[in-house]
């Protein structure tokens, strides 16, 4: 969400219960927003809240999370009161007096939040909002799934969005499991359940440990050894019973080592970690043997779990795991939702009539995180709503396989630090940046805060990352770029180089003229081709987003000219006379057409745009080809923007750009990003529209084609086209600084 209208009086960093390094939330106290809709779902522990805001005049808006513990649920409806009468002035519209409800506190508390509000409250059912919010996490949030398995190098790993979501179990463990079989987005039976949930294990833990709370309970276990307190298999046998495929680490029976040691040893001798621990296998282990056995009788191979037992701890989750694994002889895992505590408030926000209909698509924003408890692995951000859908590129060759990202970051600790370093190092000189160009106009002294405010928010993150690789899903160099703008934007810079992109654009337009006539002064379109593939890298080389090329531009070291000599041309990044011989084809001697059709997903602006990308546009136009701009939707670095692209068409003189533009046969569309990598599992609805009839799918930039889609494969001919501009991308895939990448793929036959 853009925030161009934030409010930072008395702004604060958030004391909430978080621990002494993990990123805290900046709390606005002054920021107004038109509150749309709110859901809550009341759980014996914890209330959790789902509240939909948008900044008026701005695209797009906000989901919102927020919890309570439900003993304390005074604050909870003190917090609703104060969002929804701080939000409308006190005077909530008759249209907007509704607050849906789920979870047995919403019957519990029904009179509480009608009298304290004097809103409507809605009750919705348990079963279907958990499940309404389990579709929509999967399909819409990226890194919402995972796997846990304490054996592997890396416990947690995400899974990308199954291309058939139906059937699957979802096992809800409250105070008890229900496990509901869910066939479609609206059809599902209780198929089983047990009275041996969460209550069973806080309960019994109650009784025999001196925890206070659920928290306490799951911190004790931690520092736990079941095996002082059960009897395993090796303890009968004196080792493993291979006959039957028992390991010596089995559990026999849980507690069984208990009833041996007289009464009066028994308080000293076990402790309360050691109970915790094996408790806690106890109820997992039971929970997840009836889940496996559902899943094989009803032919079902996805099993989620949820619920307040699970709330991300990690021995809960391994145990989970480690049951599924064993019954299934390892053909199924136990899955697992960074958002699972809030499942039911989001299933019950959904139930909101108008929501139904004007809910677009979302992205996680992680610049205010939550966790749903202090042991949870993983943390949650807000999710931002975009004004158009997102869907798939449809020109990639296999979208079920494809991974946007050239390095997952979570697989190498050197890599990193390696990066973590570089954005940490580079904060000072983007601040720098930030308060030269501050995008809107504002006093000295509040950009100054804001700009502190930002580098304190961006490096409180890379300090928690440092921690927990994996605590935002799958951490890559695009995540880390991401969550960079996303800072930015939430400090109120929506545009830091909005003059810096105008004023590179102008210039680059004065030289535009000049570099036309001498290509079209070239011999033959073989010369040309290598001119306008030589012109593209060169501006490429014009990325403010690059640590090397900033200093460049700073220091006026880099005009177009000593771009061209800077840009290597090594043979196994160069398939520059393939791509030639394809475009210079003869209608006369083959049977092969020209192009009928090109999208170019375009980068920066200025030299890039202006001197790159638009007269290789104009060279394929001359050939007849319809060529679509693909420019990111909002501003991130000085990556150019779709609306920027069309301001910048109506200046164009040269005859041939300015009559495909007014023809129609020389468009701009939308990706539907705002950051300056590339995912195409999420494009934008224009993108989508567009790819009807293209043949030709062009990725220019460092961001798009090297930290992202170097390995992308295309239904169409494909050319990946970038300067590497950062030392260790280019170490990594075997090229050296500032060498040019022309990659081009002919189409596979089907």
């Amino acid at each position: 969400m853009n925030n161009h209208n934030l409010n930072l009086t008395d702004a604060a960093i958030s004391e909430d219960r978080l621990e002494q390094q993990e990123t805290r939330d900046i709390v606005f106290p002054h920021q107004l927003e038109d509150v749309a809709q709110i859901a809550v779902d009341i759980g014996g522990s914890l209330a959790k809240v789902v509240y939909f805001s948008r900044t008026p005049g701005a695209p797009g808006g906000r989901m919102n999370f927020v919890k309570f513990e439900t003993q304390h649920i005074d604050q909870c409806v003190d917090f609703i009161y104060n969002v929804l009468y701080d939000a409308y002035h006190g005077q909530i519209p008759l249209e907007k007096r509704v607050i849906k409800a789920t979870g047995g506190g919403a019957h519990k508390y029904y009179d509480l939040f009608r009298e304290k509000l004097g809103v409507e409250m809605e009750r919705e059912d348990e079963m279907e909002c958990l499940i309404t919010g389990l579709n929509f996490l999967v399909r819409q949030i990226s890194s919402e799934v995972f796997t846990y398995d304490e054996r592997r190098a890396e416990s947690m790993q995400f899974e990308s969005t199954p291309a058939e979501l139906f059937p699957y179990l979802l096992v809800n463990i409250g105070s008890g499991v229900s496990i509901l079989k869910v066939t479609s987005d609206t059809t599902y039976e209780r198929i089983s359940g047990t009275s041996l949930g969460g209550g069973t294990l806080w309960g019994l833990l109650s009784l025999l440990t001196d925890a206070k709370d659920y928290d306490e309970m799951l911190e004790l276990s931690k520092a736990g050894d079941n095996k002082n307190v059960d009897m395993l298999v090796g303890d009968i046998y004196g080792g493993d019973y291979p006959k039957i495929g028992l390991k010596g680490s089995a559990i026999a029976s849980s507690f069984g080592k208990v009833f041996k040691t007289p009464p009066e040893e028994r308080k000293e001798k076990f402790k309360q970690e050691d109970i915790s621990r094996s408790l806690l296998y106890l109820v997992s282990n039971n929970i997840g043997q009836i889940a496996y056995l559902n899943a094989q009788a009803h032919g079902v191979q996805r099993i989620y779990f949820s619920g307040f037992f699970i709330r991300g701890h990690p021995i809960t989750m391994n145990t989970l795991s480690y049951a599924i694994n064993f019954w299934s002889k390892g053909k199924i895992m136990a899955l697992f939702l960074r958002h699972e505590g809030y499942l039911g408030a989001m299933g019950a926000f959904f139930r909101h009539s108008t929501q139904s209909t004007r809910i677009q698509s979302f992205k996680e924003n992680f610049t205010r995180i939550e966790k749903i408890s202090g042991s949870s692995l993983g943390a949650v951000g807000s999710l931002d709503e975009f004004p158009t859908n997102l869907a798939a590129f449809p020109l990639l060759q296999a979208a079920a396989s494809y991974n946007p990202d050239t390095t997952d970051l979570s697989k190498s600790v050197p890599l990193q630090q390696y990066w973590f370093d570089l954005l940490d190092r580079n904060l000072a000189s983007l601040t720098a940046i930030v308060l030269q160009h501050p995008g809107t106009p504002r006093s000295a002294t509040d950009s100054a805060t804001r700009a502190s405010e930002f580098e304190t928010m961006y490096r409180g993150h890379l300090r928690r990352l440092r921690q927990e690789p994996t605590a935002y899903g799958i951490l890559s160099v695009r995540s880390l770029l991401d969550l960079r703008e996303q800072c930015l934007r939430e400090m109120g810079f929506n545009d830091v180089f909005a003059a810096v992109k105008e004023a590179e654009n102008e210039a680059a337009l004065a030289g535009l003229s000049i570099l036309l006539d001498r290509l079209d002064a070239l011999p033959d379109d073989g010369a040309r081709i290598d001119a306008l593939i030589a012109n593209v890298l060169a501006g490429n080389m014009y990325d403010w987003g690059s640590t090397a090329v900033q200093e460049l531009l700073r220091k006026g070291e880099l005009d177009f000219d000593s771009a061209r000599t800077r840009v290597g041309r090594p043979a196994e990044f160069d398939n520059t006379p393939q791509l030639k011989a394809r475009l210079l084809l003869d209608n006369n001697t083959t049977t092969q057409l020209p192009y009928r059709k090109a999208m170019i997903f375009v980068d920066n602006s200025g030299a890039d745009i202006v001197l790159g990308i638009l007269p290789f546009a104009r060279f394929l136009l001359s050939k007849n080809t319809y060529v679509i701009l693909a420019a990111n939707t909002s501003p991130s670095v000085n990556d150019v923007t779709a609306d920027e692209l069309r301001s910048l068409m109506r200046k164009i003189s040269d005859p041939v750009l300015k009559l495909a533009w007014a023809q129609g046969k020389l468009k701009v569309v939308e990706t539907g990003m705002s950051g300056p990598c590339l995912d195409l599992r999420r494009v934008g609805e224009e993108v989508v529209a567009a790819c009807h009839g293209v043949d030709l799918v062009v990725v220019e930039g460092m961001g798009r084609a090297i930290h992202t889609n170097f390995r992308a494969e295309f239904k169409v001919d494909s050319v990946k086209i970038a300067v590497f501009k950062n030392p260790q991308v280019a170490k990594q895939l075997g090229a050296n600084m500032y060498d040019g990448m022309v990659v081009f793929n002919a189409a596979q036959e089907p």
